[in-house]
């Protein structure tokens, strides 16, 4: 994996970015994050002509404000709260696509010849009750299952292994490939390789509204936007939290919501802990960066805000994030928080993603994750060979566009 200092060279250009928007385009995208640069990215080295709208800047949302963590053991946001074994099918298929996910971030600095400031730092999901120690010994068996290498540690071995843990930490699983990247740079790295494949991007452009043409014909949609309007035989919805919006332009409702959340970043202390750490039954994930900072995340939300306004940061979440970091590693007692800032986060109501063609509306396609940061350059890259090869293999019913129009959606219960 690629590491390395941030590049000047990882950015489109200005003038690119805000030159007019061209009348036509074989794929629209719409979205500037992690899994809208990827498209743009797959479609463009496939030689497919395609344009990237975003309404904002590049990265300014979701993509470019979590934690940067991989999520690759199963985590607490996947859970359903209904047991692993209720959950087993789903489970094992994302414990499964973890594998894919995890070999797609392996070589994906050297694809993009960029550094991606990647470290494959291992990861511990700790537990705190007899309780969650079961449910992290029930993922276990799920993750052995899908090929994904964890062990739970528990007693004196996991004293010896990890002693800056809580002693109130009763158990961990601990996962040797988990680790995290720069979520400053893999998005506008994507997009400056998209461009450079001959993909467009523009900026500053917002989607108001889409007509929907018809099933035929070169241009199944036009689409209407604050810099004018373009046709486009097909559009990809990688608008993340926001993906409900164009999805209810063309007449589907996508089975998503979305809440703020907080990151936090800490003072500088010497080094004390290499692999990340997660809390498999309270909102936590813990990593110490190379400038020795400590960045605290684990999805805290943030009051509501609408459009345009960005989430605000909320004491009450940022105290109860770093809480919970203290009472897992009590070194963090006196160490200042310097920084605290919002992003945003998509959830599917039956935990599955969004991904695909919708067959109600042909040529509208999404990709849309919760743990986007993670899965969406899998998934986009997937979604292109879809969209550019006629064999691809298809994605499982269940990440249906259509399924809640259809009565589809299997609901569970967070």
């Amino acid at each position: 994996m690629t590491a390395g200092p941030l590049e000047s060279r990882h950015w489109v250009p200005a003038e690119h970015s805000h030159a007019p928007l061209p009348p036509s385009t074989d794929v629209l995208v719409i979205g500037g994050g992690i899994a809208g640069t990827a498209m743009a990215y797959y479609l463009a080295r496939s030689g497919v002509e395609v344009t990237l709208v975003e309404r904002g800047e590049l990265n300014r949302e979701a993509s470019g404000t979590n934690a940067g963590s991989f999520h690759l053991q199963l985590a607490i946001h996947q859970l359903s709260g209904q047991g692993a074994e209720a959950d087993r099918e789903r489970l094992l298929d994302e414990a499964r696509l973890s594998l894919e996910a995890y070999s797609v971030w392996k070589g994906l600095g050297d694809e993009l010849d960029g550094s991606l400031d990647l470290h494959e730092t291992g990861g511990w999901m700790v537990a705190e009750t007899p309780e969650q120690l079961q449910t992290l010994r029930d993922k276990y068996e799920l993750e052995r299952l899908a090929g994904i290498e964890t062990e739970v540690v528990t007693g004196a071995e996991l004293r010896r292994r990890a002693p800056y843990l809580a002693e109130t930490v009763v158990g961990a699983t601990y996962c040797p490939i988990e680790g995290h990247a720069n979520p400053l740079v893999v998005a506008p790295l994507y997009a400056l390789r998209a461009v450079e494949h001959g993909a467009l991007i523009r900026t500053g452009t917002e989607v108001r509204r889409i007509d929907v043409n018809g099933d035929t014909g070169a241009r199944r949609f036009t689409v209407h936007t604050g810099a004018g309007r373009i046709d486009a035989h097909r559009v990809v919805d990688c608008a993340g939290a926001w993906c409900g919006e164009p999805a209810a332009m063309v007449g589907l409702r996508l089975p998503v919501r979305s809440e703020g959340l907080h990151v936090n970043v800490t003072e500088p202390r010497p080094r004390l802990l290499t692999p990340m750490v997660q809390h498999i039954g309270r909102r936590l994930t813990l990593k110490q960066t190379d400038q020795n900072t400590f960045i605290i995340g684990g999805g805290w939300p943030t009051p509501d805000a609408p459009r345009p306004r960005r989430y605000p940061t909320s004491w009450h979440s940022a105290a109860g994030s770093t809480a919970v970091a203290v009472s897992v590693l009590p070194a963090l007692a006196d160490v200042r928080v310097v920084r605290t800032w919002s992003g945003v986060i998509v959830f599917t109501d039956d935990f599955s993603p969004v991904v695909g063609e919708s067959a109600l509306v042909p040529g509208f396609h999404a990709c849309v994750s919760s743990t986007g940061f993670t899965f969406s350059p899998y998934f986009a890259r997937r979604l292109a060979e879809q969209m550019t090869s006629p064999v691809a293999s298809p994605f499982p019913e269940r990440y249906s566009l259509d399924r809640a129009a259809t009565g589809t959606l299997r609901r569970e219960k967070r």
